[in-house]
């Protein structure tokens, strides 16, 4: 945690280098973005022209036009092709879950440029609480349709809450107990009222939540749902103010295949 908040202070392409190069959890990106929340608003968009910065550089300023440092092009060249990866998928998750709005143009640009299944799925979590469906639904096609996008999320959903060391290795197995994952999707499909602070938040991830539990349930040949929690299914709300019909008729179709498994 304090190497990605020193990166995060420094906001050098060398301290990112460093300090971006470990794997995340969801214990320590809980703490990091809880002292995001602490900074005032200027030196979050500082943080974030930065990040927008450092993905630039990855893509060979494809993203968006700007002077390019040759030296710290040559920092990023440098690179492994693992470490390359640990920082841009470090750099995404951030960009996505600051408190200030991501560039969508920016993200859309790498979304389509990248062909790397686990990038896709950084750039499309980061896009979710903007509510452009336009990334949104096309990733969601790709967990539904492709079996390799389909073991990604389950095993990346189930290395995150885990805490896992190494959640990009780590692989789902039908026997293993989806609890875990389960239970903050659950948590969040309780969330209806508009005077819930984390409703918009909420109402962001509505349909990954029920596409990702159906992908488990589906991958386990049986429900593993109780009653209690298919009731909190059936009640989740899809009236919000964001989303289009054809998104609300995704969103029941889920709701109703988890139902009726």
């Amino acid at each position: 945690m304090e190497n990605i908040l020193l990166v995060f202070s420094e906001r050098t392409i060398q301290s990112a280098v460093q300090g971006f190069i470990v794997s995340l959890n969801d214990d320590i990106t809980n703490k990091v973005r809880e002292k995001l929340e602490s900074l005032p608003e200027q030196e979050l968009i500082e943080i974030k022209e930065f990040l927008n910065k450092l993905l630039n550089l990855f893509y060979n300023g494809q993203l968006y036009e700007m002077n390019i440092d040759t030296n710290e092009m040559s920092l990023i060249n440098n690179l492994t092709e693992e470490e390359k990866f640990k920082i841009k998928t470090i750099a995404l998750y951030f960009i996505g879950r600051l408190p200030v709005k991501a560039d969508l143009d920016i993200l859309k640009k790498a979304y389509y440029l990248d062909n790397n299944k686990y990038i896709k799925m950084d750039i499309a979590y980061s896009t979710f609480q903007m509510f452009d469906e336009e990334i949104e639904l096309d990733f969601i096609k790709k967990l539904t349709i492709n079996d390799e996008y389909n073991e990604m999320i389950r095993s990346w959903t189930m290395a995150f809450f885990k805490n896992s060391a190494s959640p990009y290795e780590y692989r789902d197995k039908i026997e293993d107990d989806w609890t875990l994952a389960k239970t903050p999707r659950i948590n969040r499909l309780k969330i209806n009222e508009k005077e819930n602070p984390k409703f918009k938040k909420a109402m962001a991830y509505r349909l990954v939540d029920l596409v990702i539990m159906y992908l488990f349930i589906e991958n386990r040949g049986k429900s593993s749902l109780t009653n209690e929690e298919k009731e909190i299914i059936r009640n989740a709300t899809v009236d919000f103010e964001y989303y289009s019909e054809n998104k609300k008729q995704i969103i029941n179709d889920f709701k109703k295949k988890l139902l009726e498994y």
